[in-house]
């Protein structure tokens, strides 16, 4: 809550982990509620450009920050890995017949209907 404030100062995980222990906070948590107040916050770049992690960690940055990357030369790396996907030929070829298989079936119902529709119109004109 509001109450888990760090007083001002330079933390690093394990200050991080002493104090959440010493009272009884989560430090992962405690570290990303901190977020909002930090004027400097030092970690992996990649936690800012995976979509799969930036949208848990790097919420909470300001819109208007400084972003410093260190390492930089791996980021092109880091992005194309990010933002790929691997698939083998199996996964295709299961999904292809999973989605011929909801194909069918979605034919089979829209044909039921249709004679059910068929059916019910035919009484009522009767």
């Amino acid at each position: 809550g509001a109450e888990a404030l760090l007083p001002p100062g330079v933390y690093t995980l394990d200050d991080l982990k002493h104090y959440g222990r010493h009272k009884g906070w989560c430090p992962y948590f405690l570290a990303r509620h901190m977020l909002a107040y930090a004027n400097v916050i030092v970690y992996n770049y990649q936690y800012m450009l995976d979509p799969k992690v930036s949208g848990l960690v790097s919420r909470e940055l300001e819109r208007e920050c400084i972003v410093v990357f260190d390492e930089a030369h791996n980021i092109d790396n880091v992005c194309i890995e990010a933002l790929s996907v691997n698939l083998r030929r199996h996964t295709l070829d299961s999904a292809a017949r999973s989605v011929a298989k909801l194909r069918n079936k979605v034919d089979e119902a829209k044909a039921k209907d249709a004679k059910r529709l068929t059916d019910e119109y035919n009484r009522l004109v009767q």
